[in-house]
């Protein structure tokens, strides 16, 4: 009997042994919202199907404390303590501070050997592909599509649409100012909400193509068909339509004027969504259109790469991180994503069938079907970024004209490398 025990107990050993061997832990820094019940939720779920598809491989979530903008993914990776694998928003000025500062593994290889370029549309891959003399850094999970937010309660009360062209769209600002709303709201102490509008801005009046060459430096910020968006910027403000005193309001303060109606108009992406389940706002009531413009074409959201997933060069996992963005770039999972009452993005590739869990999201998917305009804000270099938002700060506030503030950017934008 003791014979039999202890042949038993060796038994379990060796098999406790190899268990632990194959064993693994992949450590995931994760989305900003992975406290909310409902993301989590979801997180959760992606996480449990992972497991199974996976025997052995245990997923461990890190919260996130912050982005690269605010130096939190840089330290997380410094401190050698994981992640694996990483989700945190991005665009070309934020990859450009990690892989500089060589935190992040290329990814080039790993999107042709897992096919990875044909999981993404043709042109983020093109795009991607020109940012860093061919070499990648990211892979995309999901794109922005900013644009306008509208409430659809106080535009039909009264008569309001927001038109095509920008000198319609003066007008119904005159319309709103005059029964005492805020024609739009903004919140530039953070600096995303200052891109957000300015960036739409710049589309309306230069164009897209236009935006991209001054981005690529074929042509210089201060040119006057650059300029006039922050010309137009300057007007609004002049004409009372965007007030002074919105330059100390950051974005929670701004939303919040939306929210309460005291705002007809507010320039956002698809996320908003969260941000409005968060303040209880009925999303059926939310309308949302591109910035209308006078150039034929130029009226679509600007946008860009949003969120990317990067794997940091001390991953203790860079195998098992692999998978789980080969995972992430699923049918199965993007679907699942782009469906789920969380969801609060536009996905890096078309997913037909895919029925949107909210109607602003529809129309979202919808306006962004032919692709996006540029948002400066995740396309410009790192060091140019804080004059770049400076420059919005001071027009919204009236300390600088819109010539003045784009002859600042160029000056930054000819020093950065």
């Amino acid at each position: 009997m003791l014979k039999f025990l202890a042949r038993g107990t060796a038994l379990a050993a060796m098999i406790a042994a190899s268990s632990l061997a194959h064993a693994e832990t992949l450590k995931m820094w994760g989305p900003e919202q992975i406290t909310e019940p409902l993301v989590a939720q979801l997180w959760n779920g992606i996480k449990a199907d992972f497991e199974k598809a996976n025997p052995g491989v245990t997923v461990e979530f890190m919260p996130p404390t912050g982005t690269i903008s605010n130096g939190a993914v840089q330290a997380a990776i410094q401190s050698d303590a994981g992640p694996d694998v990483i989700l945190t928003n991005s665009g070309i000025g934020r990859i450009s501070v990690v892989k500089n500062a060589k935190q992040v593994m290329p990814l080039t290889d790993q999107y042709e050997k897992r096919g990875w370029k044909d999981k993404i549309y043709p042109w983020l891959y093109t795009e991607l592909k020109g940012q860093f003399g061919g070499e990648i850094y990211e892979v995309p999970d999901g794109l922005d599509a900013l644009g306008i937010w509208y409430h659809k309660d106080l535009f039909e009360q009264a008569g309001w649409k927001i038109p095509a062209t920008w000198t319609e769209f003066e007008a119904l600002m005159k319309s709103i100012g005059e029964t005492g709303l805020q024609p739009i709201a903004i919140g530039p102490r953070t600096t995303g909400s200052a891109g957000h509008l300015f960036g739409n801005l710049l589309q309306s009046a230069s164009g897209k193509d236009v935006i991209g060459k001054a981005l690529r430096r074929e042509i210089a910020w201060d040119d006057p068909s650059v300029a006039a968006g922050a010309i137009r910027l300057q007007k609004l403000v002049e004409a009372g339509y965007i007030k002074k005193e919105m330059a100390g309001l950051d974005l929670d303060g701004a939303s919040r004027l939306w929210f309460n109606k005291r705002a007809a108009m507010f320039v956002a992406g698809p996320w908003f969504t969260a941000n409005a389940r968060k303040a209880g706002y009925d999303l059926a009531n939310a309308g949302y259109a591109p910035m209308p413009s006078d150039i034929k074409g130029a009226a679509m959201p600007t946008g860009g790469v949003g969120w990317s997933w990067l794997v940091p060069v001390n991953s203790k996992q860079p195998e098992l991180a692999m998978k789980w963005i080969d995972f992430m770039l699923s049918d199965a999972v993007m679907k699942k994503r782009a469906q789920d009452p969380a969801s609060t993005m536009i996905y890096p590739r078309e997913i037909p069938g895919v029925e949107p869990p909210t109607p602003v999201l529809k129309d979202i998917f919808a306006a962004a079907a032919g692709g996006v305009g540029y948002n400066p804000s995740v396309y410009l270099p790192g060091t140019v970024l804080d004059t770049y938002f400076q420059v919005i700060q001071g027009l919204i506030s009236g300390q600088i004209g819109g010539e003045d503030g784009m002859k600042q950017l160029q000056a930054k934008m000819a020093e950065a490398k």
